[in-house]
């Protein structure tokens, strides 16, 4: 699958950094059915209710799942100032081994249609690395759903497995404002069919989804590790990640957790590859 290619996206995505205006744990809740005119339907309880600033919303918050306050107790993790002074981050260092049961953080599974939303920023190594920000595994280690950001080849990638047990990967690629020292937004959102991607609240493409098939709620579920060994976990601050199970309510109006940037890197601009 392709990308998003040349130019006017990537000058619009600056644009828009200049300009903030471009966008900005129970057990049972809520799952969806999803009709073929793409309307969402309350059907049964698969997702958790969560608290999203002051709404409450069916979903997972991965930082919860992963219990990174605790482990700041522990020594394991280090509080940092986050996008803005009045944000708090998780700093996770490669001696972090995040690693839970996927069964005890999605005990009925996901939804066919959600949404991936994430503030983090990469340092050092980690940028120019291949690595899976969130995955979940089978029983046997197989990848079979994760969000990943390969630092080789500048893109990010949603892997997933189809019904009959194929491996397809969605590739957003030459993305070089993304991989930096910066804070980030990024917002995948998951529907049938298709799979949209937003960076710091703007869009930037959309590509089609083979269907997905029902992940095995047996294996584990990790963040921050390489992606061809998984043994190994990368250095990268997180300040949120969750999952929305109401794909509709996921998109940020704007950005207000990014401090505003008042420069862009035009060399990345001038130097866009013709595609």
């Amino acid at each position: 699958m392709n990308g998003f290619k040349g130019e006017p996206l990537l000058l619009l995505y600056f644009l828009c950094r200049l300009f903030p205006w471009c966008l900005g744990t129970g057990l049972h809740s809520q799952q969806f059915s999803f009709s073929a005119g793409g309307g969402i339907q309350a059907e049964q309880s698969i997702c958790s209710q969560i608290t999203v600033g002051e709404d409450t919303v069916p979903g997972f918050h991965i930082i919860a799942q992963f219990h990174l306050a605790a482990e700041t107790l522990r020594g394991s993790v280090k509080t940092v100032v986050g996008s803005t002074p009045m944000h708090v981050a998780y700093k996770l260092g490669p001696e972090s081994n995040f690693k839970i049961q996927t069964r005890s953080a999605y005990p009925l599974g996901l939804p066919e249609e959600f949404a991936f939303l994430t503030v983090f920023r990469m340092n050092g190594s980690t940028i120019t690395k291949n690595w899976n920000m969130w995955q979940m595994q089978d029983f046997n280690g197989n990848e079979q759903l994760a969000v990943r950001m390969n630092g080789e080849t500048l893109s990010l990638e949603l892997s997933y497995t189809t019904p009959d047990k194929r491996k397809q990967t969605a590739v957003f690629s030459f993305l070089p404002f993304l991989f930096d020292s910066h804070w980030h937004k990024i917002l995948l959102v998951v529907k049938k069919g298709t799979v949209s991607l937003f960076v710091d609240c703007i869009m930037i493409d959309s590509q089609n989804l083979s269907p997905r098939g029902k992940e095995n709620l047996d294996g584990f579920t990790l963040i921050g590790k390489l992606k061809d060994n998984p043994a190994i976990a990368v250095p990268f601050e997180l300040q949120s990640m969750l999952i929305h199970c109401d794909t509709m309510r996921s998109h940020p109006e704007y950005c207000s957790d990014l401090a505003a940037r008042g420069s862009v890197n035009l060399h990345n601009i001038s130097n866009t590859p013709d595609l």
